[in-house]
């Protein structure tokens, strides 16, 4: 007979967050629900900054699940819609400069803005009792607040019209890659469930935007002149693949505050914020590190074995 002081064999199985993944899917929705958006609750003072910002779902403008699964199915249905359509009747792409060029500046501009004032934000965290560890775990006990999470909140509406990205490139009847239509679908719903107060989502969102400050920088500077060659492009791809692979190392220090083990009963305790939305956003980075990779080989390194190929 066991005794109580004996020790459980712990279940690693638990530490997967198969219920929250399960609770993510629109389940809930019929066709017609799912465009029955209440937006009487909607509190549009929440786009001002503010310290004393304080996400509430369906209450925060545009965080309604069913508003979140709607604008990606409008999303995938307008693309799909287009590029079907371009292709039965034979239609040339547009001409798309100025209007494209607009399109990146602004996100450069957004990007700059959200990525300069998270870390004035995370700044003053760390000198407040919470410290550095701010940047990675907001503890259930005492969950952190103030102005960090609204830049969180804005990015999440930034990945709204990031959705234009698609939009030009099936006008402009450009190469259109399963990479680019996956990541731009499932990383509002990714975003979206930061928004309780994770805070770990400090550090993907500042390597995000930093790199996007560059990104879009580019395109837009393509845009206008389309001939024009800037020597650090192929970084740009080798800063994404370095963002996700940073995404893996920099989880760490949030396992190590959050995961505790209860000998007793064999069960693991969680002691910060978002599990769930920590154990969703590791699978899709490992899932677009994976795409990201087979995009610089394809990209980059074929393309140089078929030059080379043709110098000899």
């Amino acid at each position: 007979m066991q005794s109580a002081t004996t020790p459980v064999a712990p279940n690693y199985l638990d530490l997967v967050p198969i219920d929250f993944m399960m609770k993510l899917l629109p389940t809930e929705y019929t066709f017609q629900s799912l465009f029955e958006v209440d937006y009487s609750k909607w509190d549009w003072s929440q786009l001002i900054p503010s310290k004393d910002f304080k996400y509430v779902e369906g209450v925060t403008p545009f965080t309604n699940k069913n508003f979140i699964f709607m604008s990606i199915f409008i999303y995938l249905l307008t693309v799909l819609s287009i590029k079907v359509l371009f292709n039965v009747l034979n239609t040339k792409g547009w001409k798309l400069g100025m209007v494209s060029g607009i399109h990146n500046l602004i996100l450069c501009i957004w990007s700059f803005v959200m990525c300069a004032g998270l870390s004035y934000d995370l700044l003053i965290l760390f000198t407040s009792e919470h410290g550095i560890n701010a940047l990675f775990c907001s503890p259930e006990s005492n969950p952190l607040t103030g102005r960090v999470f609204y830049w969180h909140y804005l990015y999440f509406i930034s990945k709204f019209y990031e959705f234009i990205d698609t939009l030009i490139i099936v006008l402009k009847r450009r190469e259109l890659i399963f990479l680019h239509i996956w990541h731009h679908a499932v990383v509002v719903l990714i975003v979206w469930t930061w928004l309780p107060g994770v805070a770990y989502a400090s550090v993907g969102m500042f390597a995000n935007t930093l790199v996007h400050v560059f990104m879009y920088y580019y395109y837009f500077r393509t845009s206008i002149n389309p001939s024009i060659r800037i020597w650090w492009k192929s970084y740009l791809t080798s800063g994404q693949l370095f963002q996700f692979s940073m995404s893996f190392i920099l989880a760490i220090p949030f396992l190590l505050q959050d995961i505790s083990l209860n000998s007793t009963t064999g069960k693991f305790n969680h002691s910060c914020k978002g599990w769930g939305p920590f154990g969703f956003t590791m699978l899709n980075n490992l899932i677009f590190l994976l795409l990201f990779i087979n995009f610089y080989i394809q990209t980059y390194t074929r393309k140089s074995s078929t030059r080379k190929s043709k110098s000899e």
